[in-house]
């Protein structure tokens, strides 16, 4: 597989840094670009509020960009830009694949099982469903169940 280009989405949770951070890995095994998507969603901080979940407010985003800058300073042979959209996040990622050429996107989930994730719904699971190219999903949260 040549993988030139990656996208890793984003939301504004705590652990969207680890997944950027695996993102930049796999980057630098293959020297690809990347592009990290970051996607603010009003709705989804409404949502993971009542489903208990760690989605940052406003505020949050300029603590978040900091970390994603930081963890790209550690790979500086990585060409690397942010994008930041504001709307449903299932609609601009598969938007943004389409207009964007890539050979690989990165996901991460929350891993919301019953009522939680029907409040919340699967991106994850839309954008396996809809996107033109490779996703990888990645779990946000590593700790056994």
């Amino acid at each position: 597989m040549n993988l030139k280009s990656i996208i890793i989405a984003l939301d504004e949770s705590s652990y969207s840094p680890v997944i950027a951070q695996r993102g930049f890995e796999l980057a630098a095994v293959f020297d690809a670009e990347l592009t990290m998507l970051l996607i603010r969603n009003n709705e989804a901080v409404l949502n993971a509020s009542l489903a208990n979940a760690s989605i940052e407010d406003m505020a949050s985003e300029e603590k978040l960009m900091k970390e994603l800058k930081e963890i790209a300073i550690a790979y500086k042979a990585i060409q690397w830009g942010i994008t930041i959209l504001k709307g449903d996040p299932q609609e601009e990622i598969i938007q943004y694949i389409a207009d964007n050429k890539a050979d690989l996107l990165v996901v991460g989930t929350h891993g919301r099982t019953g009522i939680d994730h029907w409040v919340s719904g699967s991106i994850a699971e839309h954008v396996i469903r809809h996107a033109t190219i490779p996703v990888l999903v990645m779990p946000y949260n590593h700790r056994a169940h």
